[in-house]
């Protein structure tokens, strides 16, 4: 029986595990953490606010006064779920390669890698939708919706009516750069973190390449940083669109501290390609997963989510 040549799987695999940097968007933002045991069906962490202060003593201090450091906060579980698709091939397009790789005369062909492709695509888009929005149906909390984040409506700008003066496409710079500066500080907590991270929808991300003005070269981003509103790491993501952010009605922007003490990725398992099974027409198919927890959140009140623009 016609099998899929070493030279095909190999190829299958560097396929899989070459991903698009378009694609790894949640990764960009936040730690993957693997230190799990790939067969865990849940994992475990901790999420707390710090607690406790620094006091000056003068010479001679008694002991039982020095303050201490501690969390308030408690353990959560998160039950590990796999991501799964596969890659089939007929038995017609894997005799079709042995036959072409015997000739001399053409050009040698090769399984179709579109497959491996759209499967790689397929995963790192339902783990972004876990990381961002996560999955009601299973339990699963996302950045958007956790438990404990600043969820609320951005300001009402001048121009329009109703939620249309929510809405970036209506609002001046200064109205824009007012919806970011309250997100930083809600999200410092006075001081506490360092909101580095801001990621917008599509159409949003491109708004701040715009001119500040007609009169002016400036991008409305270049304003902004000008204006001490600066965030290291800007980042367009469809899940803040209405279609994809699971509020339904209102595109959203998310602005948070990226550092891992705040939040990690739980990913037991990477991305794994596992051997073909033929059938017995000859048919390969091959199954493609990944495990995950969603997003470890620590202390989501360093994450904000601003509505409606």
């Amino acid at each position: 029986m016609p099998v899929i040549s070493e030279q095909d799987l190999q190829q299958i695999e560097q396929t899989l595990y070459t991903p698009k940097e378009s694609e790894l968007v949640a990764r960009k933002i936040l730690r993957v953490n693997t230190n799990f045991n790939k067969f865990a069906p849940s994992i475990g962490y901790r999420y707390y606010t710090r607690t406790g202060s620094a006091k000056i003593f003068a010479a001679g201090g008694s002991a039982k006064d020095i303050p201490f450091v501690g969390e308030d906060g408690g353990e959560k579980s998160q039950k590990v779920y796999d991501i799964v698709t596969g890659i089939r091939y007929d038995l017609r397009e894997i005799e079709a390669t042995q036959v072409m790789a015997t000739r001399t005369d053409i050009p040698s062909v090769r399984l179709d890698m579109l497959r491996p492709e759209s499967a790689r695509r397929a995963i790192a888009e339902l783990e972004n939708k876990l990381v961002f929005v996560g999955d009601s149906k299973y339990s699963i909390e996302g950045l958007l919706n956790a438990t404990g984040i600043t969820s609320e409506d951005v300001a009402d700008g001048a121009a329009g009516s109703g939620a249309a003066k929510k809405l970036w496409a209506n609002k001046t710079p200064k109205e824009i750069l007012k919806d970011l500066a309250t997100a930083r500080t809600k999200a410092k907590q006075k001081g506490l973190f360092n909101p580095d991270t801001l990621v917008l929808p599509p159409d949003q991300y491109d708004l701040l390449d715009q001119p500040y003005s007609d009169l002016s070269t400036m991008t409305v981003r270049m304003w902004l940083t000008s204006q001490g509103v600066s965030f290291p790491k800007i980042f367009s993501a469809r899940e803040m669109g209405m279609a994809y952010n699971g509020f339904t009605t209102v595109d959203c922007f998310l602005v948070l501290d990226s550092t891992p003490e705040i939040a990690e990725i739980a990913i037991p398992r990477e991305l794994e390609v596992r051997a073909p099974i033929y059938d017995l027409m000859g048919n390969s198919e091959q199954v493609v997963m990944e495990s995950i927890a969603g997003a470890m959140i620590r202390h989501p009140s360093a994450i904000y989510v601003g509505k409606g623009i």
